[in-house]
């Protein structure tokens, strides 16, 4: 039997709404010759993320495209992010992903100005800052690294903590900071904790050489950090235990890295590969390539959909998928041996430019390979996913890809 490998692309963001662009989709306005291509080789159908109805972050919805059930396993967005960006995580440590932002005090209050400091380039240069806080009168320690653009991770580790504590993000300008309130009686010292935090972030921030050289130059500081999605550690089988395989993922977002490593995959160091709309896709592309020679899962994960999806901008996430299209999808077309490989590409959500966030409604699949029969398709779209011979269905693209592949246990006799 052929040795087989698995290629699982998430485009994040990807499908939309016929309110993006005239009644039709960013994907459907799109074009995509390689996509229309694969998708006439292939099958595609209609997935709810986590389930119908059910508007999914890309936290719970990764999961449950890993085959996991995130109401069972979900502990927190905060571990994910710490771990991708490949922070030392522990049991009993409480995780949050952080954005660093810009504020106003007034009358003794963090008014929130812009929730991601001007979309912030790097973070790094104020890590240093951070770090140097102390939480000492508080008995804990805290670690804090900046990931890509304005967002980062912090850990608290020490006895007593508990990740049952509201978020400081108001998600919302004009508005103050949100203090943390503890959900149970044992968290309000978490809360307590998490609110010094914030107010001694401030402190160290405000007169930041690099901010006052930011205000300078007439951009916005990056004078606080807001925390959310605290989590403690979650326990996960290893889909690579679990199919006795080896597995990569090729990702710029911590988010996704840390799913990644949690499920057992190596996280390959790809330069260029960003996480935002500036990712060198070409490099993505030859990293996959490369992948297939000692790895039966490949999980390549592209964020600029997103991106472009939440600030709004229709043109700019179909000329991303344009860009997709042409330098990663086109390469692989070419390159890939289309007797010995499986592909799934798909997106972990909808997320329409003119809504700006996450909805519920279903993404586009498309399943492509010599195990998959294909359903007479002509082009990747979401109404010809709902026209596709796969139907509705809802997570669980890893154990499908492999499902292909011929790996995996039988269950039953």
């Amino acid at each position: 039997m052929k040795k087989m490998t698995g290629i699982l692309v998430i485009l994040d963001g990807l499908a939309g709404r016929p309110t993006d662009l005239n009644g039709a989709t960013c994907l459907e306005r799109a074009v995509t010759p390689a996509l229309d291509r694969l998708a006439a080789r292939g099958a595609l159908g209609l997935m709810d993320p986590v389930a119908p109805g059910v508007r999914p972050g890309s936290d719970t919805s990764h999961l449950s495209i890993f085959g996991y059930d995130p109401q069972r396993v979900y502990t927190g967005r905060g571990a994910f992010e710490a771990l991708g960006i490949g922070m030392d995580v522990r049991g009993g440590d409480v995780c949050f992903r952080a954005n660093f932002a810009t504020v106003e005090e007034r009358d003794g209050e963090l008014i929130v100005l812009d929730r991601r400091a001007g979309r912030l380039p790097d973070g790094k240069p104020f890590e240093e800052a951070i770090n140097g806080i102390r939480l000492d009168d508080f008995g804990v320690e805290f670690f804090f690294r900046a990931s890509t653009e304005h967002r980062g991770a912090l850990v608290l580790r020490g006895p007593g903590l508990s990740p049952a504590v509201s978020e400081t993000d108001p998600h919302a300008v004009g508005v103050p900071v949100s203090r943390a309130e503890g959900h149970e009686a044992g968290a309000r010292r978490t809360a307590e904790i998490v609110n010094a935090f914030t107010r001694r972030a401030h402190e160290a921030l405000r007169d930041h050489p690099l901010n006052r050289e930011r205000a300078r130059r007439g951009e916005l500081p990056a004078n606080a950090i807001l925390l959310r999605g605290a989590a403690a550690m979650p326990h996960l089988r290893p889909v690579t235990d679990e199919y006795g395989i080896r597995g990569v993922c090729i990702a710029g977002g911590a988010l996704y890295k840390g799913v990644a490593r949690l499920a057992g995959l190596t996280v390959l160091d790809v330069p260029g590969a960003t996480g935002d709309l500036k990712t060198d896709l070409r490099a993505k592309a030859r990293a996959a390539l490369s992948a297939r020679e000692d790895s039966a899962l490949i999980f390549v994960h592209i964020k600029g959909t997103d991106n472009a999806a939440h600030d709004g901008d229709a043109q700019a996430k179909r000329q991303f998928i344009e860009r997709a299209d042409r330098e990663f999808f086109a390469p692989l077309l070419a390159d890939l041996p289309w007797d010995a490989v499986h592909l799934c590409v798909s997106g972990d959500h909808t997320t329409p430019p003119a809504v700006g966030e996450h909805t519920a409604d279903p993404v586009p699949v498309l399943f492509v390979g010599p195990a998959v029969r294909p359903d007479g398709s002509r082009a990747f779209g979401e109404r010809a996913a709902g026209r596709g011979g796969l139907g509705r269905f809802a997570g669980r693209l890893v154990p499908q890809l492999l499902g292909y592949c011929d790996l995996g246990p039988k269950f039953g006799a």
